[in-house]
């Protein structure tokens, strides 16, 4: 089956053919042409490394192919620094680095649980023990708590931590790019239409939190300073919303993995009920096997060869993150599921200049919302009416309804 073929299937038949397709492509090429026109994918861990590595080969700036008509989109792009390339990432990256330290990480996990348990408190109400609760996993606990979080993270107040859902829920949907190269002008627009609601509101709590900082990562982003510089507030506009698409995205999704993923292999769920300091190699190892993130994309800025396929200047070039996660020549059994898997140096958060930012957080965010659901529960099981993320570049549900027996507190 080729990459074509892969796109008319539903998302939950898809699923298997995709790591089938990796593994059949894996096992002849490092990377090769792909059906698509004018894109070449990688399939090996160590070609797909040297691609992300190497930002002077291999551009991720895609700004150029967002329409004049989309000034918020454009607007957005400014802050994003996943989408732009030295010397402008370097300067963007050092500027948020230095609002987005470890100790802002460390300080949010307090105010994580909180928002983890007042959710459940509401999905739970008052069943005890014993009881059976029916609720959706990923629309009335993942993805409410990931939005949640990123609000608390830039200050907007908890009041208006729904509508921020609802953008983040809506950005999640539309996709700028084509499947793998080419550009969606429907999903620009759709985006542009998002933002532009998102904007009216953001841009007047970055000119509050100017002239009245608080202890939030808005207040830091406008105050910090790097050689002079310090960022316009249409950059860091630009911040929040690649948190809005990239952190809420990710993360919910992430969770909705890690929870399928040990119902899946059930001696893996016992091991962790059992001895709660597995949950984070569990993670982990969710993290490889079954990534949010498929993909990561860039353009040849060179003619170049990679892995002895040769790929033009302009050619689009997608990493398959999820068929490098499970490269057999760095990972043993790479299509097995193993939590105790030591070491595991996956790339679910990229590699290079692009890491995730966002990698702690998100890490962080998933322990505490498992711990949270495990806790509250003797055992689940998953309903009929399972939804998965309709994008070829993404894994994980958008609906999960789940049936959990409450358990002793």
């Amino acid at each position: 089956m080729d990459f074509e073929a892969l796109t008319k299937l539903p998302a939950d038949a898809r699923i298997k053919e995709l790591f089938a397709y990796f593994e059949d492509r894996r096992a002849h090429e490092a990377a090769g042409a792909s059906s698509q026109p004018n894109v070449w994918e990688v399939f090996r861990y160590d070609e797909a490394m040297a691609v992300l590595s190497d930002h002077e080969t291999f551009s991720s700036d895609k700004t150029a192919l967002i329409p004049e008509d989309q000034k918020r989109l454009a607007q957005a792009a400014r802050g994003n620094f996943i989408g732009v390339d030295p010397p402008l990432h370097t300067k963007m990256r050092s500027l948020v680095n230095k609002a987005f330290t470890p100790g802002v990480i460390t300080r949010l996990e307090p105010r994580i649980r909180v928002l983890s348990d007042n959710l459940l408190d509401t999905v739970f109400g008052e069943a005890g023990p014993g009881d059976e609760v029916r609720f959706d996993l990923a629309q009335d606990f993942a993805s409410q708590l990931s939005a949640a979080v990123i609000a608390e993270l830039f200050g907007i107040p908890e009041a208006d931590h729904k509508v921020f859902w609802t953008w983040s829920d809506g950005l999640i949907g539309s996709r700028p790019f084509g499947e793998l190269g080419t550009v969606d002008e429907a999903a620009m627009r759709r985006i542009g239409e998002l933002l532009t609601e998102a904007s009216n509101y953001l841009m007047a709590h970055i000119a509050d939190r100017r002239t009245t900082p608080r202890d939030d990562l808005t207040s830091t982003l406008a105050r910090v300073e790097v050689e002079g510089r310090r960022l316009a507030d249409d950059e860091i506009f630009g911040v929040i919303a690649m948190f809005l698409i990239a952190g809420h995205m990710s993360t919910s999704l992430m969770v909705g993995n890690t929870v399928t993923c040990l119902l899946e292999h059930p001696e893996a769920m016992a091991e962790v009920r059992a001895d709660p300091g597995l949950l984070q190699p569990a993670i982990e190892e969710v993290l490889r096997w079954r990534p949010a993130l498929v993909r990561d994309q860039r353009v040849a800025t060179v003619d170049t060869v990679l892995g002895g396929t040769k790929i033009p200047a302009g050619g689009n070039v997608c990493v398959w993150l999820a068929s490098a996660n499970r490269d057999e020549r760095v990972f043993t059994d790479g299509a097995r599921f193993d939590i105790h898997r030591d070491p595991n140096p996956h790339r679910a958060f990229g590699k290079g200049i692009h890491f995730c930012l966002g990698a702690p957080l998100a890490r962080l965010e998933s322990r505490i919302a498992v711990e949270g659901v495990l806790g509250r529960t003797r055992d689940i099981r998953v309903l009929d009416g399972t939804v998965l993320h309709p994008a070829v570049g993404l894994i994980g549900p958008v609906q999960l309804p789940v049936a959990c027996r409450v358990a002793d507190r």
